[in-house]
């Protein structure tokens, strides 16, 4: 399918990149939905995601912040809050604009999770502007807990301090780019914490209760970035009424244990997971 891009600069630095996926207006159902990658990533780790959701007739939006992919980062010392607190309202504004609708979905994996949780629980009368959020992979307590797990949270601490970001070539796993800011940094700390806190002492766990739209949550039942009892307490400290729960692993009826990545990718997610995202929109649009 044809992509047209958008390119937008932030007040405060840096500029977001929106990929909208083309298709006939006589062929768009309901409202838009803006598809986020996680941290170490862009837009090419979430399309194919995108692209199952659109072939349903979805307006679907590829959302690549905070130096990623096409994007620019306002300064590569940036936290985690920077793109939650900019790239965030800027692209939920901008898609609402061209699109003439008064809300809309956010669809993510990992990182790109954190970014509508955060930005709404300090900023929750923007709740009106979003109709349901959807997560894979997403949390920011539990992924420190054994000793590897907390051996590679300081190595992400210290790489991101001393460099200004996690370059690929220096990250143990097979990911798609590296990191350009110092985010992982702040990510490395709530984990080895266990405490989801701004840099001013806001808790982002503690005011989950405020939102109130519909949540979807989904896990990987072997997921070490996004341990199931990291999710698993975004999930419960949601406020919403209308949330729901997949863990995805054998013990659930997957044909798998899903881990971090496979919650994105592969043959076996596209028809395990991704249908059962789709039927959540479907349920839900108006």
């Amino acid at each position: 399918m044809k992509e047209k891009l958008y390119t937008r600069s932030m007040k405060n630095g840096g500029e977001i990149v929106l990929h909208r996926i083309l298709k006939p207006a006589s062929d768009t159902l309901g409202i838009p939905i803006i598809v986020a990658h996680g941290t170490l990533s862009n837009a090419e780790a979430v399309r194919d995601l995108a692209l199952h959701i659109s072939s349903l007739g979805f307006d679907c939006w590829l959302l690549e912040w905070g130096g990623h992919g096409h994007s620019i980062p306002s300064n590569r010392w940036q936290n985690f809050e920077y793109p939650a607190l900019n790239d965030t309202p800027t692209a939920i504004d901008e898609v609402l604009k061209i699109t003439g609708h008064k809300q809309l979905f956010w669809l993510s994996h990992s990182g790109g999770g954190h970014l509508p949780l955060m930005h709404l629980a300090r900023n929750p009368d923007e709740q009106k502007k979003v109709a349901g959020i959807v997560t894979l992979g997403t949390q920011a307590t539990d992924a420190a807990q054994g000793l590897i797990d907390i051996l590679r949270a300081y190595y992400i601490l210290i790489v991101s301090n001393i460099f200004g970001g996690v370059p690929q070539k220096f990250f143990p796993i097979n990911i798609v780019e590296g990191e350009p800011t110092r985010l992982l940094s702040q990510w490395a700390r709530w984990n080895l914490k266990q405490k989801w806190l701004g840099k001013d002492g806001f808790d982002y766990m503690a005011n989950l209760s405020g939102l109130k739209m519909p949540f979807f949550m989904i896990a990987g039942g072997d997921d070490t970035i996004a341990p199931l009892s990291g999710c698993l307490k975004f999930y419960e400290n949601i406020g919403s009424q209308d949330k729901s729960w997949l863990e995805c692993s054998r013990a659930e009826g997957f044909s798998k244990d899903y881990n971090h990545g496979q919650l994105v990718r592969g043959s076996a997610t596209k028809n395990e997971i991704f249908p059962k995202i789709a039927e959540w929109f479907i349920q839900r649009n108006r």
